[in-house]
């Protein structure tokens, strides 16, 4: 029985087992390892110190691209306000909602499109004012934890549990900052329990997958760069196939010749010399006279 099992789950015997039997191997279950060592290779590796890397972290390339390490954080703080801002948004527009027609029950409007305009005003403001209390906030506190969890990560050339307590634990403590050390060091503790739940979480995703948080922002970056380049050769395409309306209209009136400022002056001189040479006879038969 477990022969004809395993005939049936063992890759290219048949699709009957639809992936419930995973006894056998196939080539798909092997993780290529060249691209990563070639660039492991390439790197500077041990060469760099801490300082070296959290410089190369701030710095600009010569295509006037951030490190992948701030286009992560710059994305994690994205994310977050999209959340907040969406999350206060309608959490805030709902209550409006609430309020309105609580409050207006009894309210003799002069028409049913005024009651709508005014609730549609008052749901909009709301929605507004929400969307930035909690975006700004959620930013701040997302920015801060992934910032600094980078940061560390980047000056110890790799990553551990460590920085996302400290992240978590720093993080926690800033956003209670205005109720005191109390406060502080309650935020901190309760920061320092969740980010080291969210780093446990990372660091099993990471070894499950069979990588590192290194090779994730590098493979990061390459995107992104091969992305910026996709981008810039579709424009380039894009502003070839377009006309230029004035071009077309000199080509139409003085031919497809090549004529600049330096043509023109120097048909201008010739004409000049030609005239001069012309003038040259006539001088000389009136002094003869």
């Amino acid at each position: 029985m477990f022969r004809r099992v395993a005939k049936f789950a063992v890759p290219g015997a048949g699709f009957i087992s639809a992936g419930l039997f995973p006894f056998g191997t196939n080539e798909n279950d092997r993780v290529e390892h060249t691209p990563m060592q070639k660039m492991l290779a390439e790197a500077p590796g041990d060469k760099q110190t801490g300082k070296d890397r959290l410089y190369l972290m701030f710095s600009i390339d010569e295509f006037g691209r951030v490190s992948s390490e701030l286009n992560s954080i710059y994305q994690a703080g994205f994310l977050g306000f999209l959340v907040g801002a969406c999350y206060g948004g309608f959490v805030n527009s709902r209550v409006a909602y609430m309020n309105f027609m609580e409050r207006n029950q009894a309210t003799a409007f002069k028409s049913s499109f005024e009651a709508k305009r005014k609730l549609q005003d008052q749901v909009t403001v709301t929605f507004a004012k929400g969307a930035f209390k909690w975006g700004w906030r959620l930013a701040l506190f997302t920015t801060s934890y992934i910032g600094i969890q980078t940061v560390i990560s980047v000056y110890r050339g790799k990553s551990s549990i460590y920085e996302y307590l400290v992240a978590g634990g720093t993080t926690g403590a800033l956003y209670k900052f205005s109720m005191g050390p109390k406060g502080m060091v309650s935020g901190g503790l309760v920061g320092m329990a969740f980010g080291g739940i969210a780093g446990l979480a990372s660091l099993a995703i990471l070894r499950a997958s069979g990588t590192t948080m290194e090779e994730v922002r590098f493979w990061q970056y390459k995107w992104k760069a091969s992305r910026d380049e996709a981008i810039n050769e579709s424009l380039k395409v894009q502003s070839s196939e377009e006309s230029d309306q004035l071009l077309d209209g000199h080509h139409r009136k003085f031919g497809t010749a090549n004529i600049t400022l330096d043509n023109i002056a120097a048909g201008q001189s010739k004409v000049d010399s030609s005239v001069s040479q012309k003038d040259v006879p006539v001088t000389e038969k009136t002094e003869k006279k």
